[in-house]
């Protein structure tokens, strides 16, 4: 057993309360279902609209291999973007470490210009990075919002697990950054189109566990 107490959406604290793990699960998530959930990634290393399956990559030994469809990130950003006007929040993966600036909590792609200081031309694109293990899905987040001018997206909002780092625990990303940084994000089924959910029905794709894309994975 443990004991469990929250601050609920009024600001006000609840007293504590007992729970073993499956008298929690079914008490205060007992309104999640797994199944209305897709996950998505953007990797350009190999071929989009396709299912992949991570191979020993579960939490538990028992339990099933992540599996997630790769499409181009414009598709992804779509969804994302219809879920997030929907009041959704996602669950949301990058390679948080790059271009990152923790204390105005930015990340954007001209933060600092290591090619002028190093005298080296940094040319590599988004799949190269990922097959050089250079880049990877290293950081789960949470986005929670997005800033739309002319029907396009410019920034966006995740909010972080680091305390009050950045803005009051928040990170923004430039779409520039978010498109050549950002790896993993599930989305709910009702905001994906039934060619795309289609998907799912095909034999995934199995990668072996050492998958440059997934060493570092968080």
């Amino acid at each position: 057993e443990f004991s469990y107490r929250f601050i609920d959406k009024d600001g006000k604290t609840t007293g504590y309360k007992s729970f073993t793990p499956i008298s929690f699960r079914d008490e205060v998530l007992s309104h999640f279902n797994p199944d209305e959930y897709i996950m998505f990634m953007n990797d350009p290393s190999r071929p989009y609209y396709k299912l992949y399956e991570i191979d020993l990559d579960r939490n538990v030994y028992e339990g099933m291999n992540w599996k997630y469809i790769n499409l181009p990130m414009e598709e992804i950003k779509k969804m994302a973007i219809e879920a997030l006007k929907a009041g959704k929040s996602l669950y949301y993966s990058c390679d948080v470490g790059k271009q990152l600036d923790k204390n105005e909590g930015l990340l954007d792609l001209d933060n600092y210009d290591y090619s002028t200081v190093y005298g080296i031309s940094f040319t590599m694109d988004k799949k190269q990075r990922i097959l050089t293990f250079e880049s990877g899905s290293t950081h789960g987040m949470n986005l929670i919002g997005v800033d739309i001018v002319d029907d396009q997206p410019t920034k966006w909002l995740v909010e972080n697990s680091w305390g009050s780092t950045g803005r009051k625990g928040n990170l923004i990303m430039t779409d520039a950054w978010f498109d050549e940084y950002t790896f993993r994000i599930v989305i709910p089924r009702e905001f994906v189109s039934q060619e795309i959910q289609k998907i799912l029905e095909e034999k995934p794709i199995l990668l072996p566990v050492w998958d440059p894309m997934f060493s570092p994975d968080n």
